[in-house]
């Protein structure tokens, strides 16, 4: 076909490529390609393109014309758009797996270095700007833009790269794609694209968003060191003004974390020096995080005990600014008092409490002192500080009460003296009272931070270079040295106004200490409650109501479940407080607690919880052990509700409302055992490996039975499955019988929602370290449910069938013993829970595949107990087939016929 490039179609282009071109042929067409901008944009026409050249045209041309600098350079732009990269990363993935599976298949090897080669080409200066220019028109930019956002920003690229880089294995080789496959190094890129976004037509907000996802890709300091310098501070300053309140809290604790890492980590015994630092990380402070109470650099400082005491001075020099040292002092001096937080915060929070209130006192006035030295609430506080248990806390209140006391001028001098070992901690914390920090100009900033060489090193030059990176270092403000000297007017001990309480052992009884008025924690009676326990943040109650709800949230569940609509009404918000909440107060048995409620949730409204859990596992924000909870709730609470294996939650139903109990006769009609929700009494705490190992060991046991039967019964027999006549037996020799509950709702609420998430799960987790424990979870809790569903539910067939199309996709390498388990695992349960008719007639080509599967990798199971597991699946699997030999060889000749 001899054409002119210019009326050459793009469909003529591909169906030439997809013949034999000439190499002749391969320039023309690419070049044409390379001028055609119709095929930047995603679209059928540019899926050809991209397809037919990263499948064909760079496997066979690649080295014969990777000379020609015109080839390179239209390759380049054509696959310098969102289907080219796109289609890059797909490829690379797919190689990448076919060289883990065969690392010595060379030709995959080749092909795969060419990618990677193309890809470090692609990616260039500008990309980011140059790829959402190509559909700045596009009534679809704002999907478009979410998914370049995935691809560089949400690690997609550095993912299939790095698993690339580690299936080559050839790290005594450098190669000039190596970047991408560093997460540093794309962090840094990442930043570096920002500070060229000087694009009109892009709004700040877009690259805000841009900017949001660069700083949580993993290497917030990498990231923020493009900014936080002379040239980049008007960019953070402007991108940093569109987030939202969540996005503000992250963006906090990174520069937080980033100033303190930068500037304050090194020793420095230069005063005049730290103090530099000091004001102008201050001024950074108040440039980047604006006045928010939901968003209080303070509690960021306080909670995740960020910094040292050099960021916690520039900390203050923010409150300072904004006029709130005297607001900021009465409620920390709150938090300080509380006898509870004494007893139960960690020292190390207790002692930066302590240093905050030290560095804030210079900065108040002697009036609100005199006020503050009256209160009782500091009186309080100093006399439940000199009370604590801890020597250091005991000493730390004696600093803070002496220097409050010399603020005072009330004329009564404190003294301390006499206690051992107070001297010398003094003389360390008074130094706290020297400093008065303020802040600077902005312009100032960053002279005050170029001069210190340590600094320097901290910040080595860009290798992706494009804008210089500044050394940025500390300033010049003095300090003037207080004297703070304390003697006493008498040497009569008894006549110090402050008389410390006597330590107390017992909790209990601080209900007979005058200074505390605290109304006592109860449980929680509703289920609104509960939630509002949960919820709270007071520092004085949080911790207690927190341990309260936790203790009881199971019992209340599952009382409530018998009651109206409550917790009908508030399961869905229950549910998420439950799946999501930390343990921020280090509670006992906090686990344990939390498992037993998130049960009690789904056994007591399974159609709301089940599809809220099987959602929340794969797309919401959860870590791997919260996601690992959620499937065992969903697992044991369908083994509950089937009576197999019920869930044990120590229950004591005597005292469940020990505050609202009702008339004697009336309360035992309402707690009888027989009325709580799917039978309370027999619950007990399990978990889903040993479910699985009870469900292993009884379906193997079978195969052993069956090989010893006959194969032809006497004519005039009644011929009744083996397993059907077990169940007969078992119902016999039964009292009574358990109802299914769970066989009406299993596939509804559990099984089904679950696994129509599958395919989106196996995506989230496949590039995770922890994929394999997180896949075997899955499939072994689909099987747990299969399980607990039998022998009444009627959608068994349609779960067997649904499992099998799962287990078709995690059939990998079978050193994998977690994901070869749970394969096994699944197989078992599904040829447990169906008659063998029905499998036959079925599942006969699954079952052959299973077997030719294990036959082909038995040599390489390693695991012993996987490996014993698998023989035996192997063998009910061949008896299976052997039995209805005839009919399967009866009904392949008649397809035949």
């Amino acid at each position: 076909m001899t054409m002119d490039d210019g009326a050459q179609s793009v469909s003529d282009s591909v169906e030439i490529l997809k013949g034999a071109p000439s190499s002749d042929d391969v320039l023309r067409i690419i070049h044409s390609l390379s001028k055609n901008h119709s095929i930047r944009l995603p679209s059928p026409e540019s899926g050809k393109v991209v397809s037919i050249l990263l499948g064909k045209i760079l496997p066979d041309f690649y080295d014969p014309l990777k000379q020609s600098k015109s080839f390179c350079q239209d390759v380049h732009l054509i696959l310098r758009s969102l289907t080219g990269i796109r289609g890059l990363v797909n490829l690379i993935s797919m190689y990448t797996e076919i060289v883990q599976r065969q690392p010595n298949d060379q030709q995959a090897r080749l092909k795969l270095q060419v990618l990677l080669t193309v890809m470090g080409d692609v990616i260039t200066a500008n990309i980011i700007v140059t790829l959402y220019r190509h559909f700045l028109s596009d009534s679809k930019r704002e999907l478009l833009w979410r998914e370049i956002m995935a691809l560089f920003a949400g690690s997609k690229i550095v993912a299939a790269a790095a698993a690339a880089k580690a299936a080559i294995n050839e790290n005594h080789k450098p190669k000039s794609w190596w970047w991408i496959a560093d997460g540093a190094k794309m962090s840094e890129f990442l930043g570096l694209e920002l500070l060229r976004c000087e694009d009109g037509n892009i709004s700040d907000e877009t690259w805000g968003k841009f900017f949001y996802r660069g700083l949580s890709f993993g290497y917030a300091n990498i990231f923020l060191n493009q900014f936080l310098n002379e040239h980049g501070f008007d960019a953070i300053k402007r991108l940093s003004k569109h987030l939202d309140v969540r996005e503000r809290a992250l963006f906090a604790k990174a520069v937080l974390r980033y100033l303190q890492n930068t500037y304050f980590d090194h020793e420095d015994t230069n005063t005049v020096t730290v103090s530099h630092k000091v004001s102008a990380v201050a001024t950074i402070l108040i440039h980047l995080i604006p006045l928010d109470e939901e968003n209080n650099i303070l509690e960021l400082v306080l909670r995740d005990q960020i910094g040292n005491q050099r960021l916690r001075r520039a900390v203050v020099a923010w409150i300072v600014f904004h006029g709130l040292q005297e607001q900021v002092f009465d409620d920390l001096l709150k938090m300080w008092s509380d006898k509870i937080v004494i007893r139960n915060a960690q020292i190390t929070k207790q002692e930066v409490q302590t240093e905050v209130l030290g560095l804030l006192l210079p900065h108040l006035g002697s009036k609100y002192i005199r006020t503050v030295a009256q209160s009782k609430v500091y009186l309080t506080g100093v006399s439940n500080r000199l009370s604590a248990i801890s020597t250091h806390l005991r000493h730390t209140g004696m600093c803070l009460a002496v220097a409050v006391n010399q603020r005072d001028n009330s004329g009564i001098n404190l003294s301390f003296d006499d206690v051992p070992g107070f001297s010398a901690v003094y003389c360390e914390w008074a130094k706290l009272l020297q400093h008065k920090d303020s802040v600077i100009d902005e312009a100032s900033i960053w002279g005050y931070l170029s001069a210190s060489e340590t600094d320097k090193r901290a910040q080595p030059e860009s290798t992706i270079v494009g804008v210089p990176m500044l050394s940025t270092n500390s300033g010049k403000q003095t300090a003037i040295p207080v004297d703070f000297s304390v003697q006493s007017d008498s040497d009569d001990e008894t006549d110090s106004e402050f008389e410390p309480y006597a330590i107390v052992d017992d909790d209990e009884s601080s209900d007979d200490d005058p200074t505390m008025r605290r109304e006592k924690v109860l449980p929680p009676v509703y289920i609104i409650d509960l939630i509002k326990y949960f919820h709270e943040s007071d520092s004085n109650t949080a911790f207690l109501k927190h341990k309260v709800a936790l203790a009881n949230a199971a019992n209340i569940i599952l009382r409530k479940a018998t009651f109206g609509q409550e917790l009908v009404a508030a399961s869905k918000e229950l549910g998420i407080i439950l799946s999501g909440i930390k343990n921020n107060f280090n509670l006992e048995n906090f686990e344990t607690n939390k498992m037993n409620a998130m049960v009690a949730l789904v056994i007591t409204v399974p159609d709301v919880i089940g599809p809220l859990y099987a959602e929340s596992v794969t797309f919401g924000d959860y870590s791997m052990q919260e996601r690992l909870m959620m499937l065992s709730a969903i697992a044991l609470g369908a083994l509950h509700l089937s009576g197999k294996q019920p869930y044990e939650f120590d229950i004591d139903t005597g005292h469940m409302f020990a505050s609202k109990v009702l008339p004697e006769g009336i309360h035992e009609r309402f707690t009888s055992a027989h009325d709580y929700p799917y039978g309370v009494s027999r619950l007990g705490l399990l978990q889903v490996d040993d479910a699985i190992r009870t469900i292993q060991v009884d379906a193997l046991q079978d195969s052993v039975t069956k090989a010893t039967e006959a194969a032809v019964q006497e004519p005039g027999i009644l011929r009744i499955s083996k397993r059907l006549q077990n169940e007969r037996q078992k119902a016999a020799n039964k009292i009574s019988v358990q109802k299914n509950n769970v066989a009406k709702i299993a596939g509804k609420s559990f099984f089904f929602p679950l696994a129509a998430h599958w395919r989106y799960f196996t995506v989230s987790v496949s590039r995770n370290d922890f994929g394999a424990i997180m896949a075997g979870h899955y499939v072994k809790s689909l099987a747990i449910i299969l399980n607990a569903s039998y022998p009444s539910a009627t959608d068994i067939l349609d779960m067997s069938m649904e499992l099998f199309s799962i287990l078709s996709t995690i059939r990998r390498d079978v050193s994998d013993a977690t994901i070869m388990e749970s394969f096994l695992t699944a197989v078992l349960v599904i040829i447990e829970v169906n008659e063998d008719d029905t499998i036959i007639n079925t599942f006969s080509k699954q079952l052959i595949e299973v077997k030719e599967y294990l036959d082909a990798n038995w040599e390489g199971i390693t695991d012993k107990r996987v490996h014993s597991m698998s023989a035996g699946v192997l063998i009910k699997i061949t008896q299976l087939l052997e039995t209805y030999q005839r009919r399967l060889v009866g009904e392949y000749l008649a397809m035949g016929s």
